[in-house]
């Protein structure tokens, strides 16, 4: 905001969806899960999970509303990862066992993660009425309704 403060910036964390690569948190746990692998995950953070058509549709909307400034954009729930998990297990009706609850401490992440990591969305809301992003269970709903991408699972 500095450089330029007529600057759009958007905070988002935990994003899925459907994208190319299959990388992202619910691509690599399903594939884990469905060969009954173990999968490490984060006992103790908090995030908001982000589907990636709702942060894409927020800022297509928020470039045609020409807003400036810091925005969060993210989903409705402020869930733990390992609570994200057993939903995604729960919703493709996937073993939730090979799920392993670990500390960040213990859990040997590359990168550093806050452990609290809700995003606040009313300044978004504000801004572009009526937008509502899909709580996972939809979100995941959609997903397999309308897949693009590489295959969830495959």
């Amino acid at each position: 905001m500095a450089a330029d403060p007529e600057a759009l910036v958007i905070r988002t964390n935990v994003v899925f969806g459907p994208e190319q690569v299959g990388k992202n948190f619910v691509y690599q746990l399903v594939r884990k899960l469905k060969a009954s692998e173990s999968m490490n995950v984060p006992s103790d953070q908090k995030n908001t999970p982000t589907y990636n058509r709702d942060l894409a549709d927020a800022t297509k909307q928020l470039v045609e509303a020409g807003a400036v400034g810091v925005f969060n954009v993210g989903g409705p729930e402020v869930l733990g990862r390992v609570e994200f998990a057993e939903v995604v297990a729960d919703c493709l009706g996937l073993d939730k066992k090979p799920i392993v609850p670990l500390t960040t401490e213990n859990n040997g992440q590359a990168a550093l993660r806050p452990l609290d990591s809700g995003l606040s969305l009313e300044k978004v809301q504000a801004i572009i009425p009526g937008w509502q992003p899909r709580s996972v269970r939809d979100a995941l709903a959609h997903w397999i309704a309308n897949p693009r991408g590489k295959l969830l699972g495959a």
